[in-house]
């Protein structure tokens, strides 16, 4: 996997808190720590937010009908 450097500017109380949390939680350093909190907002957000899709395409309400097929180009295109 290819990786990416990024800079990252942050408040020094928030830098001061974040270095104790993740020395209590058990991380390496505050990188790994930023990074595995960025992997659990992606994924719990993009779980959220393909329940609302499934909801809505069960109720049938503000949503397309689709072949099964049409469906999953939908969702991955999303």
């Amino acid at each position: 996997m290819k990786a990416k450097q990024i800079s990252l500017t942050m408040p020094e109380s928030m830098y001061e808190a974040s270095q104790e949390y993740y020395k209590e939680l058990g991380y390496r350093n505050l990188q790994e720590f930023i990074l595995e909190l960025v992997r659990q907002k992606v994924i719990i957000e993009n779980l959220e937010r393909y329940k609302k899709i499934e909801e809505r395409m069960k109720s049938g309400k503000g949503v397309k009908k689709f072949s099964q097929k049409e469906a999953v180009k939908y969702i991955k295109g999303l």
